[in-house]
């Protein structure tokens, strides 16, 4: 359940903060990203509205009432957090600027990025040999924090402790495979019926490197069509 520090966090985001949008259709799911222009603390949130490819194909989508989808990252503080909601147009503005209005939202989704904390996923990923680039296990990425995370998949045919490999994570929504160095660290039987292993990992990037790809994993994640 959201907290009245979550609401705070919202409403204290400031202007320019990159924000993703997500427009629900019965058919397809379009995707944008905007900047934060302002919010009017308990009755709305106002958006830029791009004027990109991506804009111009969703035009027939941005309409008052169309239901929509927000998230953000708010790196100001220490612990970074993401948050998201689901909300609806209010307003197309044109006139003093090229601006979106929605309903502030009623409840929020929040994921909070600190160092130790294990956040549970289920994202589709793989590990990758270093030298060959050959895919060593297929798997799922159960959970992630800012200095590892668990891997659940193939056995790794000749696994040895502390072998290095590259997580590999495709990210189908913002067109993009990403790919960071890791270090497995340990090996079980995996929670489930079929022949898979848990292998525990070790982010070897540097700490804003690997922020960044939490951030893009988690919002990967916090897509409905993902969960």
């Amino acid at each position: 359940m959201p907290t009245e520090n979550d609401f705070n966090t919202l409403d204290n985001l400031t202007c320019n903060t990159e924000v993703h949008l997500q427009i629900l259709t019965p058919t397809q799911a379009i995707r944008l990203r905007s900047k934060l222009i302002g919010v009017d603390c308990g009755r709305s949130i106002i958006l830029a509205h791009g004027n990109d490819k991506a804009w111009q194909a969703a035009a027939p989508f941005i309409r008052e009432r169309q239901s929509i989808i927000m998230r953000v990252v708010n790196s100001d503080e220490h612990d970074a957090n993401i948050l998201a909601f689901r909300s609806r147009i209010q307003k197309i503005v044109s006139v003093v600027g090229s601006w979106i209005i929605i309903d502030y939202p009623q409840a929020l989704q929040t994921v909070a990025l600190r160092q130790h904390a294990r956040i549970p996923i289920n994202v589709a990923a793989s590990l990758v040999c270093t030298t060959s680039g050959e895919v060593i296990s297929h798997g799922d990425l159960r959970d992630i924090s800012i200095k590892g995370g668990a891997f659940v998949g193939e056995k790794i045919e000749g696994f040895k402790l502390d072998s290095q490999y590259l997580l590999q994570v495709n990210l189908d929504e913002q067109n993009e495979t990403i790919e960071t160095l890791v270090t497995v660290k340990n090996q079980q039987d995996a929670e489930s019926p079929s022949e898979q292993f848990q292998y525990g990992l070790i982010l070897e990037a540097e700490h804003d490197e690997t922020e960044n790809m939490l951030q893009k994993i988690i919002l990967h994640h916090l897509n409905p069509k993902n969960q």
